[in-house]
């Protein structure tokens, strides 16, 4: 039977206390992961979205192979959703996957495209928590690192809302090229000394990466992304994430990069994952390869096979919901509360105050 905590109680102060120390503070400066629940939160598309855009789409592909391979998937995507639906596309299927990446990349485009006001107005709580670690962040380290499988723009449009620096790895104006040294030594291309950054990790690619034969180049002009949408460099459902990930250079550096990160033991840091839905189980590996590491979790859903993982070690923090009830795990003990403190913008009213 689940403890029972409500906001004001003494336990619940404790809890707090404890995250300050070991998830949100300068000895203990957190390397955060960002998953689809911040695009939600904000009105992108999710998978359920995407999966009737595809349906509309392709079911009516004036290509009558592309509609019976859409077709052939239809029945496990019903039962098992888009991404886990799309798992057993083969090689052999890759027209099908090359139309998926076009569509998607359209669509989220269009539709984050209605949201830049909204976005960039909003006094949200992940805008809190940014301020809250530029702050509390060591003069010797100016950088937070986020890592994110999202292709929208909502932590770089958060970013710019604050006036924080986005290190991307692009450098340029108007068509920036990549630079992998960018992302490995930022101390060669900003002033972080004096200036507070994110480092913002894109393995799965972005809506304003574009990659015409050899050219690739980052852009934010609407109308040249629009008008070259097919070549958007993003890796969508039904591609081996890990397969293309390989192949293309920027892809393998932004995912090999962030994963030195959070397997360095030269220092102590946490991990704060906030919206993930535990769906790459190549990064999972790597996340949970140190069960003393703190970590931090605020998820709407969280799986399984994570809540036996932080039952088993109180190093875990998680704030979830299930059965529409509010619970924390903390030390290994679950307690259900009168809050929803999955959702990061009651998370930062009541614990960054």
């Amino acid at each position: 039977m689940c403890i029972k905590l409500n906001i004001g109680d003494a336990k619940l102060d404790e809890i707090v206390e404890a995250i300050k120390e070991n998830s949100l503070s300068r000895n203990n400066f957190p390397r955060i992961i960002v998953g689809t629940g911040m695009s939600a939160s904000f009105g992108v598309p999710g998978m359920w979205k995407l999966a009737n855009e595809l349906e509309n789409v392709l079911s009516k592909h004036k290509d009558s192979n592309i509609r019976a391979l859409w077709g052939a998937k239809a029945k496990d995507i019903k039962n098992s959703g888009l991404e886990d639906g799309l798992k057993s596309i083969t090689p052999a299927e890759s027209v099908l996957v090359e139309e998926i990446k076009k569509i998607t990349a359209y669509y989220i485009l269009q539709e984050e495209e209605k949201l830049h006001d909204d976005i960039r107005k909003v006094d949200s709580g992940f805008a809190r928590l940014l301020l809250y670690l530029r702050d509390t962040c060591s003069v010797n380290n100016r950088v937070l690192d986020i890592m994110t499988p999202n292709y929208d723009r909502i932590i770089e449009m958060i970013c710019d809302r604050l006036c924080i620096g986005v290190i991307t790895g692009f450098m340029g104006e108007l068509y920036r090229i990549f630079n992998p040294n960018i992302l490995k030594n930022p101390q060669k291309f900003y002033n972080i000394k004096d200036n507070f950054y994110v480092r913002l990790f894109k393995p799965h690619g972005s809506i304003n990466w574009v990659r015409k034969g050899d050219e690739e180049f980052l852009t934010n002009d609407f109308s040249v992304l629009s008008d070259n949408s097919s070549y958007i460099e993003i890796i969508t459902p039904g591609s081996s994430k890990y397969e293309v990930g390989l192949i293309n250079n920027t892809f393998r550096t932004m995912r090999e990069d962030f994963n030195e990160l959070i397997s360095d033991i030269s220092r102590p840091y946490s991990l704060f994952i906030y919206g993930y839905g535990f769906n790459d189980e190549h990064f999972n590996t790597v996340l949970f390869q140190n069960e003393n590491r703190n970590m931090l979790i605020l998820s709407k859903e969280v799986k399984t096979d994570v809540i036996k993982r932080a039952l088993k070690n109180p190093h875990m923090t998680v704030f979830y919901e299930e059965s529409k009830k509010n619970y924390i795990i903390y030390k290994s003990e679950k307690y259900v509360i009168d809050e929803a403190l999955w959702d990061i913008n009651n998370f930062a009213n009541i614990i960054l105050g």
